[in-house]
């Protein structure tokens, strides 16, 4: 068995208890990255810790993939086809990316927020032109329909 040099490496675990300086603290494995991430100990203070989060070429992925739906151009469609369509997806991903460190993957969620909002400013006329007011609306609609998506449930449901 022959390990690949560009891929094998050693990596050092930097966290509040490891403070040495080392040319490699970070690495990538299975869309999560390991890197030197702020946490909370028990104690509840603030600290460094060697945790995981989804990594930059993931959250890409996610965001090209929301772009290929091109749900701007569905002027048909309503919020409820949008939750029965593209749901499942969004709520794999979160279950995937966001088990770990769910702030890496919160601009994802965000991404489709706002795509959701370019929707209602070519769906709705008193919107057009306005991108505030747009999500502003659809912060309303979130608060009202938060089981539509799943981080619309985390964000403005039971959780909040």
């Amino acid at each position: 068995m022959e390990l690949p040099p560009d891929k094998t490496r050693i990596v050092y675990c930097k966290d509040s208890n490891r403070g040495g300086t080392y040319p490699t603290i970070q690495f990538t494995f299975l869309g999560f990255t390991f890197r030197p991430r702020r946490a909370q100990n028990r104690a509840g203070e603030l600290c460094t810790s060697f945790l995981p989060g989804a990594s930059g070429p993931a959250q890409q992925r996610m965001r090209q993939q929301i772009a290929q739906w091109h749900l701007p151009r569905q002027t048909t469609g309503n919020l409820r086809i949008f939750a029965t369509q593209y749901g499942t997806i969004l709520t794999g991903w979160w279950q995937y990316y966001g088990s770990f460190y769910p702030t890496e993957v919160w601009n994802v969620f965000r991404h489709f927020d706002l795509t959701l909002a370019w929707w209602a400013r070519r769906k709705y006329k008193p919107l057009r032109g306005h991108k505030r007011r747009s999500r502003r609306w659809l912060a309303k609609v979130s608060r009202r329909e938060s089981a539509l998506f799943v981080h619309w449930r985390l964000w403005y449901g039971m959780a909040r």
